[in-house]
Protein backbone atom coordinates (compact mmCIF):
# COMPACT_ATOMS: atom_id res chain seq x y z
CA UNK A 1 0.00 0.00 0.00
CA UNK A 2 1.46 3.22 -0.94
CA UNK A 3 0.18 6.92 -0.35
CA UNK A 4 1.27 10.31 -1.51
CA UNK A 5 1.68 13.59 -0.34
CA UNK A 6 -1.59 15.58 -0.99
CA UNK A 7 1.00 18.06 -3.13
CA UNK A 8 2.30 14.96 -5.51
CA UNK A 9 0.75 14.22 -8.59
CA UNK A 10 -1.10 10.76 -8.04
CA UNK A 11 -1.91 10.11 -11.62
CA UNK A 12 1.80 10.39 -12.60
CA UNK A 13 3.03 8.21 -9.52
CA UNK A 14 0.47 5.57 -10.61
CA UNK A 15 1.34 5.72 -14.12
CA UNK A 16 5.17 6.38 -14.23
CA UNK A 17 6.17 6.09 -11.08
CA UNK A 18 7.45 9.17 -10.70
CA UNK A 19 7.06 11.54 -7.71
CA UNK A 20 6.66 15.24 -8.88
CA UNK A 21 4.22 18.04 -7.92
CA UNK A 22 0.48 18.63 -8.93
CA UNK A 23 1.75 22.49 -9.54
CA UNK A 24 5.01 22.38 -10.99
CA UNK A 25 5.31 26.45 -10.17
CA UNK A 26 5.60 25.38 -6.66
CA UNK A 27 8.85 23.52 -5.28
CA UNK A 28 9.39 21.17 -2.54
CA UNK A 29 10.97 22.65 0.45
CA UNK A 30 14.92 22.63 0.73
CA UNK A 31 16.60 21.14 3.70
CA UNK A 32 13.48 19.70 5.38
CA UNK A 33 12.86 16.57 5.42
CA UNK A 34 9.37 16.33 3.56
CA UNK A 35 7.44 12.94 3.72
CA UNK A 36 6.04 12.69 -0.14
CA UNK A 37 5.52 8.90 -0.21
CA UNK A 38 4.44 6.30 2.66
CA UNK A 39 4.62 2.77 1.91
CA UNK A 40 3.71 -0.22 3.99
CA UNK A 41 3.35 -3.94 3.25
CA UNK A 42 0.91 -5.68 5.62
CA UNK A 43 0.44 -9.25 5.02
CA UNK A 44 -0.54 -12.38 6.86
CA UNK A 45 1.73 -14.87 4.80
CA UNK A 46 4.76 -16.15 6.64
CA UNK A 47 6.97 -16.46 4.07
CA UNK A 48 7.45 -12.57 4.00
CA UNK A 49 8.28 -12.59 7.79
CA UNK A 50 12.56 -11.20 7.48
CA UNK A 51 13.47 -13.05 10.59
CA UNK A 52 11.17 -15.88 12.32
CA UNK A 53 11.74 -16.58 16.12
CA UNK A 54 10.93 -19.83 17.84
CA UNK A 55 10.42 -20.14 21.20
CA UNK A 56 10.59 -23.45 23.02
CA UNK A 57 9.82 -23.70 26.79
CA UNK A 58 9.37 -27.52 28.10
CA UNK A 59 8.88 -28.01 31.85
CA UNK A 60 11.04 -29.25 33.71
CA UNK A 61 11.49 -30.55 37.52
CA UNK A 62 12.83 -27.26 38.42
CA UNK A 63 11.00 -24.81 36.46
CA UNK A 64 11.65 -24.38 33.12
CA UNK A 65 14.03 -25.50 30.01
CA UNK A 66 14.05 -22.62 27.42
CA UNK A 67 15.47 -23.24 23.47
CA UNK A 68 15.01 -20.32 21.40
CA UNK A 69 16.57 -19.85 18.19
CA UNK A 70 16.83 -16.98 15.20
CA UNK A 71 16.48 -17.65 11.51
CA UNK A 72 17.06 -14.69 9.05
CA UNK A 73 14.58 -15.20 5.98
CA UNK A 74 15.81 -12.96 3.94
CA UNK A 75 19.53 -13.47 2.99
CA UNK A 76 20.06 -9.96 1.25
CA UNK A 77 19.04 -8.16 4.43
CA UNK A 78 21.18 -7.65 6.87
CA UNK A 79 19.83 -6.58 10.42
CA UNK A 80 21.47 -4.95 12.91
CA UNK A 81 21.64 -3.90 16.43
CA UNK A 82 19.44 -6.89 17.13
CA UNK A 83 17.82 -7.39 20.59
CA UNK A 84 15.44 -10.30 21.13
CA UNK A 85 13.52 -9.75 24.60
CA UNK A 86 12.16 -13.07 26.32
CA UNK A 87 10.32 -12.34 29.51
CA UNK A 88 11.39 -13.80 32.59
CA UNK A 89 8.65 -14.03 35.55
CA UNK A 90 9.12 -11.43 38.21
CA UNK A 91 10.85 -12.28 41.97
CA UNK A 92 12.47 -15.87 40.51
CA UNK A 93 16.25 -16.28 40.82
CA UNK A 94 18.68 -15.32 37.85
CA UNK A 95 17.99 -17.55 34.46
CA UNK A 96 21.15 -20.02 34.11
CA UNK A 97 22.30 -19.43 30.30
CA UNK A 98 23.84 -22.38 28.62
CA UNK A 99 25.10 -21.87 25.16
CA UNK A 100 24.15 -18.83 23.71
CA UNK A 101 25.09 -17.52 20.44
CA UNK A 102 26.01 -13.65 20.98
CA UNK A 103 25.61 -12.03 24.15
CA UNK A 104 22.62 -11.79 26.91
CA UNK A 105 21.64 -9.46 29.71
CA UNK A 106 19.38 -10.51 32.48
CA UNK A 107 17.60 -6.98 33.41
CA UNK A 108 16.13 -7.81 36.47
CA UNK A 109 14.04 -4.54 36.92
CA UNK A 110 12.28 -4.78 34.06
CA UNK A 111 11.86 -8.58 34.00
CA UNK A 112 13.13 -9.79 31.05
CA UNK A 113 16.17 -11.24 29.33
CA UNK A 114 18.02 -9.20 26.34
CA UNK A 115 19.69 -11.77 23.95
CA UNK A 116 21.36 -9.57 21.76
CA UNK A 117 23.42 -9.95 18.21
CA UNK A 118 25.49 -6.98 16.71
CA UNK A 119 24.58 -8.75 12.65
CA UNK A 120 22.30 -10.85 11.57
CA UNK A 121 22.80 -11.86 7.58
CA UNK A 122 23.61 -14.40 5.09
CA UNK A 123 26.94 -15.40 7.17
CA UNK A 124 25.23 -15.59 10.58
CA UNK A 125 21.39 -16.45 9.64
CA UNK A 126 20.87 -18.61 12.65
CA UNK A 127 21.10 -19.13 16.23
CA UNK A 128 20.20 -20.18 19.39
CA UNK A 129 20.38 -19.65 23.35
CA UNK A 130 19.06 -22.14 25.97
CA UNK A 131 18.68 -21.02 29.61
CA UNK A 132 16.80 -22.43 33.05
CA UNK A 133 14.62 -20.72 34.77
CA UNK A 134 11.21 -21.15 37.48
CA UNK A 135 8.19 -20.80 35.48
CA UNK A 136 5.55 -22.09 33.45
CA UNK A 137 6.01 -22.54 29.30
CA UNK A 138 3.63 -19.14 28.84
CA UNK A 139 5.78 -16.96 31.27
CA UNK A 140 8.00 -16.68 28.59
CA UNK A 141 5.79 -14.43 26.12
CA UNK A 142 5.28 -12.06 24.31
CA UNK A 143 8.96 -12.64 22.63
CA UNK A 144 9.61 -8.77 21.30
CA UNK A 145 12.11 -8.18 18.48
CA UNK A 146 14.24 -4.94 17.78
CA UNK A 147 16.73 -4.32 14.92
CA UNK A 148 17.60 -1.60 12.29
CA UNK A 149 18.75 -2.08 8.78
CA UNK A 150 20.00 0.00 5.88
CA UNK A 151 18.29 -1.31 3.14
CA UNK A 152 14.67 -1.46 2.30
CA UNK A 153 13.28 -4.79 3.28
CA UNK A 154 11.90 -4.35 -0.76
CA UNK A 155 14.62 -2.45 -2.00
CA UNK A 156 12.53 0.39 -3.20
CA UNK A 157 15.10 2.52 -4.85
CA UNK A 158 15.48 6.29 -5.82
CA UNK A 159 16.45 6.14 -9.39
CA UNK A 160 17.09 9.62 -10.18
CA UNK A 161 15.93 13.30 -9.22
CA UNK A 162 15.41 15.78 -12.44
CA UNK A 163 14.40 19.14 -12.73
CA UNK A 164 11.10 19.82 -14.06
CA UNK A 165 12.11 22.36 -16.45
CA UNK A 166 14.62 20.92 -19.09
CA UNK A 167 14.65 17.11 -17.30
CA UNK A 168 18.22 18.01 -16.18
CA UNK A 169 20.03 15.44 -13.54
CA UNK A 170 19.71 17.13 -9.93
CA UNK A 171 22.46 16.27 -7.21
CA UNK A 172 20.76 14.33 -4.05
CA UNK A 173 21.46 12.47 -1.19
CA UNK A 174 19.56 9.45 -0.10
CA UNK A 175 19.84 7.49 3.47
CA UNK A 176 17.51 4.48 3.87
CA UNK A 177 16.44 3.13 7.07
CA UNK A 178 14.23 0.07 8.14
CA UNK A 179 13.49 -0.43 11.83
CA UNK A 180 10.83 -2.07 13.79
CA UNK A 181 7.90 -0.61 15.05
CA UNK A 182 6.17 -3.44 16.49
CA UNK A 183 7.15 -7.19 16.06
CA UNK A 184 6.46 -9.65 18.81
CA UNK A 185 5.81 -13.40 19.06
CA UNK A 186 2.81 -14.40 20.82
Amino acid sequence: MSTTHPNVDKKLFTSDSVIGLKNPEKSFPLNNDVGVLKWRLQSTDDALIPLTINCWPSESATGCDVNIEYELQEDSLELNDVVIAIPIPSGVAAPVVGDVDGEYKHDSRRNVLEWSLPVIDAKNKSGSLEFSVTGQPNDFFPVNVSFVSKRNYCDIQVAKVTHVEGDAPVKFSLETSFLVDKYEIL
